[in-house]
């Protein structure tokens, strides 16, 4: 698909936009974050778990919400799961089927893909926003690949954009490309959307090339901040807890020796909880074992019953 000329006002504008945007939803704690996260799952699961066919989800990084455990209750109830994975630039995304613990690889930007060469194409697509407006406009992260892709697809397909509230702007400035999303959910629910304009603004800009995204889109932890993570957490289980202990144990031992032998401990907020330290600790993990291990260990510390928490030994 090719796309018309920016001027660079219009690309200027939309990146302006995203670094605002990434940054403001970042100001939030991942307490505030996790919170509103929780409050889309639960408007959400019931649609998706109505959809006949695949679901596109995303894996999040930089503040997004972390729909993963919705991910889990998908494939857990028979759904077939998907991720997008980019191509090339410039190119329509594609679709790889995605169970729990499957085998994963780093992709664009160093987002975690499926490791496999099988394509599923989606009736349902979940996608994450940066911005959008009052008519179901997204703004995304400056690739066009959903719009590419939605262009491309077909058959009866919905997209539904995923975001806070705080991502909403009075106008992203729609160009003829852009698609509309079918429905926008955030924390406040499924948001009222009006009819998409028919005028194109001149202040929209088309879809930038990747290597003009700004660095703030990334947020992960790299396995040697992980491993000092890891260290600091166990350092908060003492001697008081030693399955606890034992578990942030078996963790290290999966990431590599010398990253582990050579981290120093992460220095943690002055009397931090273990179940809040590990729900900041979450959503910057690409591992989704460690993750759901760490989510496993957070819902047993939560719970008022005894732990009888599992081996995390593979």
């Amino acid at each position: 698909m090719t796309q018309p000329a920016l001027s660079p006002e219009a690309k200027s504008w939309r990146n302006e936009q995203r670094a605002r945007l990434v940054a403001l939803r970042l100001s939030y704690s991942e307490e505030a974050r996790n919170a509103w996260t929780q409050r889309i799952m639960q408007r959400l699961e019931p649609v998706a778990m109505a959809a006949e066919g695949p679901i596109s989800v995303y894996w999040p990084f930089r503040g997004e919400p972390d729909l993963r455990l919705l991910m889990r209750r998908l494939a857990a109830a028979g759904k077939e799961v998907a991720l997008p994975a980019v191509v090339r630039p410039r190119w329509p995304l594609e679709f790889r089927p995605w169970k729990p613990r499957c085998e994963m690889e780093l992709g664009v930007w160093n987002i975690p893909i499926p490791k496999t060469n099988a394509r599923v194409t989606p009736v349902m697509l979940l996608a994450p926003v940066i911005g959008f407006d009052v008519n179901g406009y997204r703004l995304g992260y400056g690739g066009g690949f959903y719009d590419r892709t939605l262009a491309a697809l077909a058959g009866p397909r919905q997209i539904i954009g995923i975001g806070y509230d705080c991502a909403e702007i009075p106008s992203i400035g729609p160009h003829g490309h852009d698609i509309p999303m079918d429905r926008i959910v955030t924390e406040s629910g499924f948001r009222a959307l009006a009819r998409p304009v028919e005028e194109v603004a001149d202040t929209a800009s088309g879809a930038c090339a990747m290597a003009e995204a700004p660095d703030a889109y990334m947020g992960y932890l790299t396995e040697a901040e992980i491993a000092g993570h890891l260290k600091a957490l166990r350092t908060l289980a003492g001697v008081r807890d030693q399955a606890l202990t034992a578990s942030f144990d078996a963790m290290l031992q999966r990431l590599p020796m010398h990253l582990v032998a050579a981290a120093e401990p992460a220095q943690l907020p002055a009397d931090i909880a273990i179940a809040a330290a590990i729900a900041a600790l979450r959503p910057r993990l690409r591992n989704d074992e460690l993750h759901e291990d760490l989510g496993e260990i957070l819902a047993e510390l939560e719970s008022a019953e005894p732990p009888t928490r599992r081996s995390t030994t593979r």
